[in-house]
């Protein structure tokens, strides 16, 4: 699971459908990017990181 993607969703109050939306994918593809399941494309990423007030590097870096 990406912890990270995840907590900071929740910290800014939002539900995974309102990311979704914000950063125009369905809500089931952003729930494979909590699950890691996936990885976003760039473009997304960065829609995503806009809708939850940060940065992709903060999002996204990999756990070591």
């Amino acid at each position: 699971m990406n912890d990270v993607l995840k907590a900071t969703r929740e910290q800014s109050g939002k539900t995974q459908a309102q990311v979704a939306r914000e950063a125009g994918v369905a809500e089931r593809v952003y729930q494979s990017y909590e699950y890691n399941k996936i990885r976003p494309r760039v473009d997304v990423a960065i829609r995503i990181a806009d809708a939850l007030g940060t940065t992709v590097e903060a999002l996204f870096r990999e756990e070591g």
